[in-house]
């Protein structure tokens, strides 16, 4: 134990190094009202800084090179094609979704108009091909979910986002990757006022963002439009939202005059995420199996090409002939 003048120091020690540690009262209180007056920064959700870039990837492998140009179809975005009517548009998107349902993919087909069974029996030849167990076909085919207009809360489907909250439904429930609407034009706004139908075009392409979901829809032609004409974006018979809205529109382009009607060419007349390959062609491949006819592949061809399959077919002087010659 220390000495009373052993403490008495210490305590002076002590004392001292306080005192030349402590800010003085004014020093405090001019910090206090720095800090105070000093502005805050805020977190702003919206501003550019906090938005995520996300890079296009090929998350739905396939082996269609139109969609490989864009790396497939992309999560969040809407992919639209145009075509005549009775021209393959559902073979086309029904051969794509047997795609998706191979690789495992949860999928989902909205039908408009026709008939599931046939649908079914269509998707089962495809798989045939290359799958002779049904329980194989069976087991594939689990992963695709169709419905149609009678599925939908019949209370609903007068009110665009009322629909599409009915539809989507769907797309949590079964946890769906990529859902297909055949088609716009005829589902229960195909024919509603300019307004409805933006309204329901601007809803549908918002809430495949909010689920991150590939939506792939169908739609027709305008009435106007000459059965030889190469299709364009205008020409969709709808809302201009339906041209808008979409990150990529594509168009099935039939040849009224040619001998050989199987022919298709599509298109690709837009794309938010690479500009160059707006204009490209594709000539799909159609194949005709038990009845059933569907698209199994395709092949980019030249602009020179496609330009003059369009020319024949719309002056009438096609021939087989100097078609195969050109080929």
């Amino acid at each position: 134990m220390g000495t009373l003048k052993d403490n008495i120091r210490i305590l002076v020690q002590k004392m001292e190094f306080t005192m030349k540690h402590m800010k003085s009262v004014k020093d405090i209180r001019f910090m206090l009202d720095e800090e105070v007056l000093k502005p805050k920064e805020q977190i702003k959700r919206h501003s550019l800084d906090q938005i995520q870039i996300k890079e296009p990837k090929e998350e739905f492998k396939t082996k269609y090179k139109f969609l490989k140009a864009h790396k497939g179809f992309q999560r969040g975005h809407t992919h639209v094609f145009l075509g005549r009517t009775n021209k393959g548009k559902s073979a086309l998107v029904q051969s794509l979704a047997c795609e998706n349902i191979v690789r495992g993919q949860n999928t989902l087909l909205f039908l408009s108009e026709g008939e599931k069974g046939d649908v079914k029996r269509r998707i089962d030849t495809m798989l045939s091909l290359k799958y002779k167990s049904v329980e194989e076909r069976n087991r594939i085919m689990r992963s695709l979910i169709l419905i149609d207009e009678s599925d939908l809360d019949q209370a609903t489907i007068h009110d665009p986002q009322s629909w599409v909250a009915s539809l989507f439904k769907f797309v949590k429930e079964y946890e769906i990757d990529l859902a297909y609407i055949d088609n716009f034009s005829t589902c229960s706004f195909g024919d509603s006022s300019p307004e409805i139908q933006a309204n329901f075009m601007k809803t549908l392409c918002a809430t495949t963002q909010r689920y991150q979901i590939a939506l792939i829809g169908v739609v027709h032609q305008a009435k106007s439009v000459a059965p030889d004409k190469e299709l364009t974006i205008e020409d969709i018979r709808a809302n201009s939202a339906f041209m808008n809205s979409p990150s990529f529109v594509y168009a099935l382009n039939n040849f009224c005059n040619y001998k050989d009607q199987s022919k298709r060419v599509l298109s690709i007349l837009k794309s938010r995420l690479d500009g160059d390959i707006i204009g490209n062609y594709y000539d799909l491949s159609y194949k005709k199996y038990k009845n059933e006819g569907f698209y199994v592949k395709d092949q980019q061809i030249d602009n020179k090409i496609a330009k003059e399959l369009f020319f024949r077919n719309k002056s009438q002087r096609f021939t087989t002939k100097s078609f195969q010659k050109s080929w």
